[in-house]
């Protein structure tokens, strides 16, 4: 689905967000001339939910929205609405492909496989003063970060086409509503 449209000048909701219903709320809720208020949240409906978002690769939502408030300038005590917490679970469940979720899954193990980089000491000893973790251990696990690494760019690659293609229309012709059931 697309959210948004760029015309070379100016941002613009794309007619078929505004077919559901809490995205068209939020639009009609903001009775300003430039719908700013309505932009801030779609915005950070975008950032927070979207499979191509800059800031996916911070898979802990909490994370991911302190990072959005801050990055995007919300302030840390702004808050979402009821309204635009239904909008991101709406658009969640329009913008979930395969290739979404295979993602999600690969970049939650990368940062696993990162948390153990961290913590694994190969000079760390346990109370007898064997080794706490093994060279071989560390090597199998930089391999795997490299190979899930690998995976995700193959994913993300994915997922873009299935984007494009989703946005593609055959011909000049638009498609038809059942075209995209």
């Amino acid at each position: 689905m697309k959210l948004i449209e760029f015309d070379g000048q100016d941002f613009k909701i794309a007619d078929e967000a505004l077919l559901v219903r809490p995205i068209r709320e939020l639009f009609r809720a903001d009775k300003s001339k430039k719908k700013e208020e309505f932009w801030k949240q779609i915005s950070y409906l975008w950032f927070m939910c979207d499979p191509r978002s800059s800031y996916m690769y911070i898979t802990d939502e909490n994370e991911r929205e302190v990072e959005v408030k801050q990055q995007e300038g919300f302030g840390s005590s702004w808050k979402p609405s009821k309204l635009l917490m239904d909008a991101m679970a709406q658009y969640r469940k329009i913008v979930v492909t395969t290739s979404a979720l295979l993602i999600e899954d690969i970049r939650y193990g990368i940062n696993n496989v990162r948390a153990f980089f961290r913590e694994a000491d190969p000079r760390a000893l346990d109370d007898k003063g064997r080794p706490l973790y093994q060279i071989s251990s560390v090597t199998s696990a930089i391999k795997q970060g490299l190979e899930l690494s690998e995976m995700l760019a193959v994913a993300e690659k994915k997922l873009a086409k299935d984007f494009e293609s989703e946005a593609a229309t055959r011909g000049s012709a638009e498609r038809a509503v059942y075209e995209n059931i």
